[in-house]
C-alpha cells in the first residue's frame, strides 16, 4: 500500500498577483473576491480581485491562483448575522 505524504503547508505569494500554496486539504468556497481554504486543519481565507484558481491537486495539497491579493487571515470566524446585518 502506497502511502501519500503531504508536503508541509507553505505559501508563496509573488507581487501580489500570483499565489502557490502546499498542504491545502480542501476549498471550501471561492469567488473573484475570495478563496476559502482549509490548510493543516486551520481555516484560511485569502481575500482580493479577479481571483482564479488556476490548479488544484487535491492528492498532494497543491493550489495555484491568480489575481490582485490583498489579505490572507487564517482560522477567520465568520461574523453573527446580527453583526452582519447592522453595521
Amino acid at each position: 500500500m502506497q502511502q501519500v505524504v503531504k508536503e508541509i503547508d507553505k505559501l508563496i505569494l509573488e507581487g501580489r498577483k500570483s499565489l502557490q500554496m502546499t498542504g491545502v486539504e480542501t476549498v471550501d468556497g471561492f469567488s473573484e473576491q475570495s478563496l476559502k481554504l482549509t490548510v493543516g486543519g486551520c481555516k484560511v481565507q485569502i481575500l482580493g480581485e479577479n481571483i482564479k484558481i488556476t490548479s488544484f491537486n487535491k492528492n498532494n495539497g497543491n493550489l495555484s491562483a491568480e489575481g490582485e491579493f490583498f489579505e490572507i487571515k487564517y482560522n477567520y470566524k465568520k461574523k453573527p448575522l446580527i453583526k452582519r446585518i447592522f453595521k
